[in-house]
């Protein structure tokens, strides 16, 4: 087992959302030796080696694992800033585990940016608010943060816009974008 505990250290107010938290955690002992393997297995994964530190998206919340520490931008409490440090740990410990079948990636990937005008000309353009925001633009931009998933768009559900779905389908996966389909 590479990695036994992750014990929350510093938390600080979000300065995006008066309900997040910045959480930061202290590993214990150094994981540099599995970043490269979870730049391999983890989508989206952008790893800096001068440093190291691997950045990626943890269930929608952004995470930074360098050698000793572990930060999560957006938690809501400490309760579940610590429920999402113990399955990092997990999944941490089991990629090291599983290292022998994993080639790794000692590099920096480019992941490919979705534009939002990218993503407005599929949209339906009704304008609806359905999905909370004024105008489809602002949710284009929402949805190329990752901050909203298609379904968040009702009308993206009608037959009429079928095609467009499925086009915006395409493009969020050719950009890595799997779990915003949904």
């Amino acid at each position: 087992m590479l990695l036994q505990s992750c014990k929350i250290t510093k938390t600080t107010p979000s300065i995006v959302r008066q309900d997040w938290i910045g959480v930061w955690a202290d590993l214990g002992n150094d994981v540099r030796e599995v970043l490269p393997y979870l730049n391999a297995v983890i989508k989206e994964a952008v790893y800096t080696p001068q440093l190291p530190s691997l950045t990626f998206r943890w269930k929608e919340k952004p995470i930074t694992i360098t050698s000793r520490q572990i930060n999560i931008a957006q938690a809501t409490s400490k309760e579940e800033a610590q429920a999402t440090l113990d399955e990092l740990r997990d999944y941490i410990n089991e990629t090291w585990e599983k290292r022998e079948t994993i080639t790794p990636i000692y590099e920096r990937r480019e992941v490919k940016e979705v534009k939002a005008r990218d993503i407005l000309k599929l949209l339906p353009q009704t304008n609806c608010r359905e999905c909370g925001f004024p105008t489809c633009f602002a949710f284009a931009m929402a949805l190329s943060k990752r901050q909203k998933h298609l379904k968040d768009c009702p009308p993206l559900s009608q037959p009429e816009f079928a095609e467009k779905r499925e086009m915006l389908v395409s493009l969020l996966r050719s950009a890595g974008l799997e779990d915003m389909v949904n």
